[in-house]
């Protein structure tokens, strides 16, 4: 059913083109992706592929561009007064 190699392309650090293409609304989102942490990225990345529906994985990948274009890491712990 494909679960098996699901997350090859998470593993392999493989930005999905819905990602790509959401980055580009947001001005500086993927020079601060790419400079987190690979394990960083990883999460997130495994976080966008595991949405069950697409209004949940669209709402994460809006997420994480938003975020990154401020050098916030999406699906993190972020204190109050940080957000």
């Amino acid at each position: 059913n494909g679960k098996w190699d699901a997350l090859n392309e998470v593993d392999q650090l493989i930005i999905p083109k819905d990602l790509k293409d959401t980055f580009k609304a947001y001005p500086g989102a993927v020079k601060n992706f790419d400079a987190f942490p690979p394990s960083t990225k990883r999460g997130i990345l495994e976080w966008i592929g595991n949405a069950k529906t697409p209004a949940t994985r669209t709402k994460r990948l809006i997420e994480t561009a938003s975020l990154a274009a401020k050098n916030i890491r999406a699906n993190q712990y972020i204190p109050k007064d940080k957000r």
